[in-house]
């Protein structure tokens, strides 16, 4: 069985889906807030904390959004030492054919 939950602020869209083996948490839309990380870090926090709880990966997949301004990089850098502390298991997974999200990642 699996669940989804659907997290949306203004053009970003966070969609969290619990599988069997691991927490995909997909990112579309555009992330262009000031302060990204007052919408995105309760989010990964709270994924982080189950997928270490439950003893599964935590995937980040940024392969459909379109845009995140400078800002949005900071929570997630913030989650991934998170992760790194916890020991807990991540993968990223973005575009290298998009320039920029090849140079953030």
């Amino acid at each position: 069985m699996t669940i989804t939950e659907d997290y949306t602020n203004d053009l970003l869209k966070i969609s969290v889906t619990e599988r069997d083996d691991h927490f995909q948490v997909n990112w579309q839309g555009k992330s262009i807030d000031r302060k990204p990380s007052v919408f995105i870090t309760p989010i990964l926090i709270k994924v982080l904390k189950k997928s270490m709880d439950r003893g599964k990966r935590m995937i980040l997949d940024f392969r459909e959004i379109e845009y995140m301004n400078s800002s949005t990089i900071t929570p997630i850098i913030k989650i991934l030492e998170r992760a790194k502390r916890g020991k807990a298991g991540v993968t990223v997974k973005y575009l290298d054919s998009l320039k920029w999200q090849q140079l953030i990642f």
